[in-house]
């Protein structure tokens, strides 16, 4: 394939990768709206009895907003937070039997070990610098 042809489409790629982000994020805002207008009764929006929704709702934007970050950003790290926070949902939201509870801990546990031990090593290779390497000391 000739470089002109690559050129177009990654060209092609990036714009429609903005424009689903862009859609993400109005979503993001529109139920964002929505939770507030549910959280102080506004007449015309969905009332969540529940705690347990609204947490579920709460998550759900926390992980659409890491999705955004991750598709602007492209970090490992952005990375290691949107599963962070996918496991930690399933933890807390769906709350199934406690053999899939200790699975949600053991993969928060490996990811967390991954991150500490595997992802300095992996970002010293490739000349980034890790989060406790920008960190100035106290």
């Amino acid at each position: 394939m000739n470089t002109r042809a690559q050129h177009h489409l990654h060209r092609f790629a990036t714009v429609l990768e903005f424009i689903i982000a862009g859609v993400l994020c109005l979503n993001v805002l529109f139920f964002t709206f929505q939770l507030l207008g549910s959280t102080f009764h506004i007449e015309g929006f969905p009332v969540y009895d529940e705690f347990k929704d609204i947490l579920d709702m709460a998550f759900t934007l926390v992980i659409g907003v890491e999705i955004l970050r991750m598709m602007c950003e492209r970090s490992t790290e952005v990375v290691f937070e949107v599963l962070t926070f996918a496991i930690a949902r399933q933890i807390v939201i769906d709350h199934t039997n406690a053999i899939d509870n200790i699975y949600g801990v053991v993969a928060l546990a490996v990811l967390f070990a991954t991150r500490k031990y595997l992802l300095p090593i992996v970002l010293k290779k490739s000349g980034e610098k890790s989060s406790e390497e920008t960190e100035t000391p106290v």
